[in-house]
């Protein structure tokens, strides 16, 4: 009866999180409609896991007798609804390969051959250790209290290479420099690149502008001291995900702006590229992309917007665009129901009404939140697009 009981309630589980994960775009229903964000993406990302675990559990549980009971014999039959979802999932995150060429291809990137798929991790899904080809600098100080820890290939030639900043998420008040962004600082790196992941000061402790000064600093010392671990000061690009997505749009978006710039004012913090992920675009949420997010003016902001209008937009990228913005990728996913695409879709048109350089957009079929911090397949065909992206701007470049 036990085995019975278990493996019906293990497929139930096991269906509910299919499902969810299978539903449609968050931001067609109400918040308290929306599936849980932290659920879906630990199924849409982490499927052989999943499927390996439940298998082995049901394996187990019909070893056991399950299958002698009405409930158990019910749980076999969700038990095979569920890996039938498991399949459309795989099947749209598989989706990613195409969405990603069209949107290189739009910004006039060829997109043949840009998928590099690490099926070794994929089937690992939690990026837990650091590949034998590449090593981590830690805990170097950029600026006093502050730390950033660098990624680059342990047989890497003594010259400068292209770099990218790396912006954890956190809601500006949490995350953690080592947490995030792994996939692509582990795919970049291994490429020959320079992958820098930095920390920055949190709320509510830091107040905003802190966390945006903070990061510009991190980019004067990697022009004026990243040299000496092989930093290209010509070509350095920024990214980072959630808050760290906002912060990298809005860094790249306000280069040499002496206001930003405290005591460093005459440094060069400009970016050749940027590449801000599932990013919060307008802190004044003018438009009602999104919920109303207590935390912004509680903890980062410590003003409400209605009593200081003008340092929101300070904060907001969308009021930041202008003619000479770096080429931009931005990246959302389209099921992310924390911050709903049209956050997304309101930043990229006004970039592209005004910007003189590339603006590309991928809304990443399936994928919530946070996708990219578990190596999934999605994960890698979008990394795989950041690559080719940066690579081309890089090259564009170096012709100029």
């Amino acid at each position: 009866m036990l085995a019975a009981s278990l493996l019906f309630i293990l497929s139930l589980l096991g269906l509910i999180g299919a499902v969810n994960a299978l539903r449609g775009p968050a931001t067609h229903r109400k918040p308290q409609y929306r599936p849980p964000w932290l659920p879906v993406l630990l199924t849409a990302e982490a499927v052989p896991i999943r499927v390996a675990l439940h298998g082995v559990l049901a394996a187990l549980l019909i070893w056991a007798g399950a299958l002698d009971r009405l409930a158990g014999r019910i749980g076999l039959v969700l038990t095979i609804l569920t890996w039938v979802g498991y399949v459309a999932i795989q099947w749209r995150a598989a989706s990613t390969r195409e969405v990603m060429a069209a949107a290189l291809q739009d910004v006039g990137i060829d997109p043949d051959g840009f998928a590099h798929v690490d099926w070794r991790r994929v089937l690992a899904v939690y990026p837990y250790r650091i590949p034998k080809s590449i090593i981590r600098i830690e805990d170097i100080e950029y600026a006093p209290g502050l730390h950033l820890d660098i990624y680059r290939r342990s047989d890497l030639e003594n010259r400068p290479h292209p770099t990218l900043l790396y912006v954890h998420g956190g809601s500006w008040r949490g995350g953690n420099r080592r947490q995030q962004g792994r996939p692509l600082l582990h795919r970049l790196a291994e490429q020959g690149w320079i992958a820098v992941s930095a920390s920055y000061p949190l709320a509510p402790t830091a107040t905003f502008p802190d966390q945006l000064v903070a990061l510009k600093r991190a980019l004067a010392w990697l022009r004026e001291e990243g040299t000496a671990y092989s930093v290209d000061p010509s070509f350095i690009a920024i990214s980072g995900g959630s808050a760290g997505g906002h912060l990298a749009a809005l860094a790249a978006l306000t280069a040499n702006r002496p206001e930003f710039q405290p005591g460093f004012e005459d440094q060069d913090t400009a970016v050749q590229a940027a590449v801000p992920v599932y990013g919060i675009y307008d802190f004044l949420n003018r438009n009602r992309t999104r919920d109303e997010w207590p935390i912004i003016p509680r903890w980062v902001m410590k003003v409400d917007k209605h009593e200081d209008e003008e340092l929101y937009r300070r904060a907001s990228p969308l009021d930041q665009v202008h003619a000479k913005a770096p080429p931009f990728l931005v990246v959302h996913g389209a099921a992310d129901s924390v911050v709903p695409t049209a956050e997304a879709h309101q930043f990229v048109a006004a970039l592209r009404d005004v910007s003189h350089n590339a603006v590309g957009y991928v809304e990443v079929p399936g994928a919530n939140h946070a996708f990219d911090a578990l190596d999934s397949l999605r994960t890698h065909y979008v990394i795989s697009g950041v690559q080719r992206f940066l690579e081309s701007i890089r090259v564009t470049s170096d012709r100029a």
